[in-house]
């Protein structure tokens, strides 16, 4: 027996005595709780004295090869009757509205409803070897297996049972089943509950843990001790003066399928996530009275699993799969649903020529010794940002590797070496990645491993607007734009969706530029390095450009991306040819074109309208003008523009403001001033005149800006000046061939 120090909970649980522990305030609440355990153990006890005899009698029984559990019946309830009596109502519920759906497929509860512990599955899914083998406790599926491991079996005095029990994909049973389709399966489910004289139930997975906390009237006991951090639930009764049973809340067994070595990424994993499923599992083993393993999900060799399984296998699966999924169609014709277990991401000739290229420079250089900062000039040269983007790609894909050697079976050590990447590796890591997966039936942001989240959302490139991709919602829009991921990102459980995009990722980021075009661009420094963007045609955000190429003629203007041919990717985006343009509209950008990024000549209408600089006269070259962004008193020394109006105007100027990061006009002080875009509107309303071109006639300012004078006006006036001006050239050669005929007498 424990010291004196510590007092009894319930079973073989032993903590530190509360008073000496909890603040005054908790142990009023915490005193309560552990009246109402105490209350009910003593009856527990007795209980369990007279069950204790049958309880061994089957506890070492040895697997069939397949095995059928011993269900205990009572009086009062019977199981078996009582199952049938629910599959007779479920199958009636689907033939009420026109569709069959297989009796078999409904999977019994596997134990004793007299075990000690009881495990709260969500639902039976197709990872079997025998989808009518219709036992819960069936070792071919990767999580019974993996409970079966842990300790928590038939043969361990357990009993395991799902809340919705049709053998169906997870995801549809929660997004798809109507709330009467639920209740149907819950009033066996808790039916079940009611007559199990189990004192501990451990629910796997958000998605039980969702409908009991929905469900059920629990009060939380927050442990100390050796169990700090953990939250007991306490189920109680109508009347809530006493208690039924422990609720333990734990990680859903897939989650722990992403470990599939012993490598350090995969133990650090381990020791994180591991240390917190290994104490409630240890908490509910003390409380029931059953022996586990010690340290399972930490430290036990037998965790990680090669869940891979034949070609033929897969499709077999895949086959059952969808005859359910067609079978729901039916009915909810509007819902997505697939089946595909092939979600690979393609590169094309030019990503894998570009990542050589990348690599025979950088190939070689090691993760921890690439330093993005040391040595970078203060104004960094347009090679020398081409060099970091060349080791922010190399770095990606190391990363990623490392990644993917910890949580999936990809290959083997001697196939593709750790930390020897190169283009073949790439291509086979991104390839094989999706294909490999498929297997796990997690699918909450939540269940992301940490590393795997906090990799995901350092990438620039896999942000909106610098915004982090932070849930499941932003993960399935960043696969539908990234516009390489071939299928449903809905249909894919999370580990999958999450290297699926980043794979995509990889080869985004590795794409090339034209060689022509190339080398008419320029990377910039911070924060011009990465743009927020938007599509041209729905107007909604995009991923960042995390590698903003600017023309190198005009290096505030933006090069554009080749645009798509179809949508953005983005499913409610119905626009062709779309372009992913700045998200600021003040940023200015050029198709990444020949024509559109060489250096522009001096815009036509600035040669006719304003002044050439031998014309200035007195005007100033160089006027100091002032920003008219709101409340900002910022000035600077810009390069004039003045019309050739009788009294010159200063065309406005327009720069970033330094308070609003915005483009706003600038204008001195004591000049007039006109828009850029009012001249340009008269030059276009010029060429708009029918059969006239401004430029074959005579500039003259005094006529082009004549108010009094339509433009038709204007255009009369300059074609009679025209005249005028032949007229008088015709009489000054005329003249000229007089006097020379003169001379020549």
């Amino acid at each position: 027996m424990p010291g004196t120090n510590k007092v009894h909970i319930f079973g073989d649980l032993w903590l530190p005595d509360p008073n000496r522990e909890l603040p005054r305030q908790e142990l009023i609440y915490v005193r309560k709780l552990l009246n109402l355990i105490q209350g009910a153990g003593e009856q527990h006890l007795e209980e369990a004295k007279g069950l204790k005899g049958k309880i061994l009698a089957t506890q070492y029984k040895p697997a069939q090869a397949n095995h059928k559990a011993d269900l205990q019946t009572f009086p009062e309830w019977n199981l078996i009757e009582a199952f049938e009596v629910f599959r007779k109502k479920e199958v009636g519920w689907w033939k009420e509205r026109g569709v069959t759906r297989p009796g078999e497929y409904l999977v019994r509860p596997s134990g004793r409803t007299n075990a000690a512990v009881a495990c709260h599955l969500y639902n039976p899914t197709f990872s079997v070897d025998d989808p009518f083998d219709g036992e819960t406790e069936d070792l071919t599926n990767p999580s019974v297996a993996q409970l079966n491991r842990a300790g928590f079996s038939t043969r361990n005095n357990c009993l395991l049972f799902d809340h919705l029990a049709r053998r169906d994909i997870s995801r549809h049973c929660k997004e798809i089943y109507p709330e009467d389709l639920f209740d149907i399966h819950e009033e066996f489910t808790f039916a079940l509950r009611a007559a199990m004289k189990a004192k501990v139930e451990i629910c796997w997975g958000a998605n039980v843990r969702q409908r009991m906390l929905k469900r059920l009237d629990q009060e939380p006991l927050r442990l100390w001790g050796d169990f700090t951090g953990l939250t007991l639930y306490l189920e109680l009764t109508s009347d809530k003066k006493s208690w039924k049973r422990f609720v333990i809340f734990v990680a859903h067994p897939q989650r722990f399928m992403y470990v599939k070595s012993d490598g350090e990424r995969a133990q650090a994993w381990r020791r994180r996530f591991g240390a917190s499923q290994d104490r409630a599992l240890t908490l509910a083993a003390q409380l029931s009275g059953i022996q586990i393993s010690s340290n399972f999900y930490v430290l036990d060799v037998r965790l990680p699993q090669n869940i891979c399984v034949p070609r033929q296998t897969s499709a077999r699966k895949n086959a059952w799969k969808g005859q359910a999924v067609a079978q729901l169609k039916e009915i909810f014709p509007e819902a997505i649903l697939s089946t595909e277990s092939s979600h690979r991401i393609r590169a094309t000739k030019e990503d894998k020529a570009a990542l050589l290229q990348v690599l025979g420079v950088l190939g070689k250089i090691e993760t921890s010794r690439v330093s993005q900062t040391v040595n970078v000039p203060r104004a960094t040269d347009d090679k020398t940002l081409r060099n970091l983007r060349s080791q922010k790609i190399v770095n990606f894909w190391h990363g990623l590797e490392n990644l993917a050697y910890a949580f999936i079976p990809i290959a083997d050590t001697k196939t593709y070496p750790l930390r020897k990447i190169n283009a073949h590796t790439i291509s086979c890591l991104s390839d094989k990645l999706p294909a490999e997966l498929q297997k796990s039936d997690c699918w909450d942001w939540e269940d992301l491993p940490a590393s795997l989240v906090e990799f995901i959302q350092v990438q620039d490139g896999l942000k909106f607007n610098k915004r982090k991709i932070m849930c499941r919602a932003d993960l399935e829009v960043a696969f539908y734009l990234l516009q390489r991921c071939e299928g449903n990102p809905e249909v894919l459980d999370i580990l999958t969706l999450a290297f699926a995009v980043l794979a995509a990722y990889g080869w985004m980021i590795t794409r090339p530029r034209k060689p022509l075009i190339d080398n008419m661009l320029v990377l910039r420094e911070s924060p011009n390095d990465v743009i927020a963007r938007k599509c041209s045609g729905c107007n909604k955000e995009q991923l960042d450009d995390p590698f903003a190429y600017w023309s190198k003629s005009d290096p505030d203007c933006y090069a554009l991306w080749y645009h798509f041919r179809s949508n953005c990717g983005r499913p409610e985006c119905t626009t062709q040819n779309v372009s992913l343009l700045p998200l600021d509209n003040l940023v200015r950008y050029s198709r990444a074109t020949q024509s559109g990024l060489e250096a522009k000549r001096l815009d036509r209408f600035e040669k006719w309208f304003l002044l050439h600089p031998e014309e200035f006269g007195v005007l100033p070259g160089l006027l100091k003008v002032k920003c008219q962004g709101e409340a900002c008193q910022e000035t600077r020394l810009v390069k004039s523009r003045w019309t050739a109006h009788a009294t010159p105007r200063f065309v406005v100027a327009v720069h970033k403001c330094a308070k609003s990061l915005k483009r706003t006009n600038w204008v001195p002080s004591g000049y007039l001033t006109v828009h850029a875009g009012t001249l340009s509107v008269l030059w276009k309303r010029f060429h708009e005149h029918p059969g006239f071109e401004i430029t074959e006639y005579p500039r003259r300012p005094d006529i082009y800006f004549n108010t009094s004078l339509s433009i038709a006006g204007r255009v009369a006036a300059l074609i009679e000046a025209q005249r005028l001006l032949e007229n008088t050239s015709i009489k000054r050669k005329r003249k000229a061939s007089e006097m020379t005929v003169a001379e020549a007498r």
